[in-house]
């Protein structure tokens, strides 16, 4: 809600209280829509994703080089793909 405390002011001067009120409404609404977006699934959630997906990118070619070449081209595209889906 909008309370304004010198209702007597220059024109001006309302003009700028309402707009800085509105743009932080729009702010504050703006963030809100972004947090509640079912594709996040929740913040945590997220980076638990995104986090799995770097060590997987990481660990898996790592992990199949020690067995072998192919194991390693396995594990690149096992580690590629985590990166992807997180």
């Amino acid at each position: 809600s909008f309370l304004a405390n010198h209702a007597f002011e220059a024109p001006q001067s309302l003009v700028r209280i309402i707009a800085a009120h509105y743009s932080s409404q729009l702010t504050k609404q703006i963030f809100a829509i972004l947090g509640s977006l079912a594709i996040l699934n929740g913040p945590a959630d997220f980076l638990t994703n995104v986090g799995t997906g770097v060590r997987d990118f990481f660990y898996e070619p790592i992990n199949g080089i020690i067995h072998g070449p192919a194991q390693f081209v396995e594990g690149l595209e096992t580690g590629t793909q985590s990166l992807a889906r997180g």
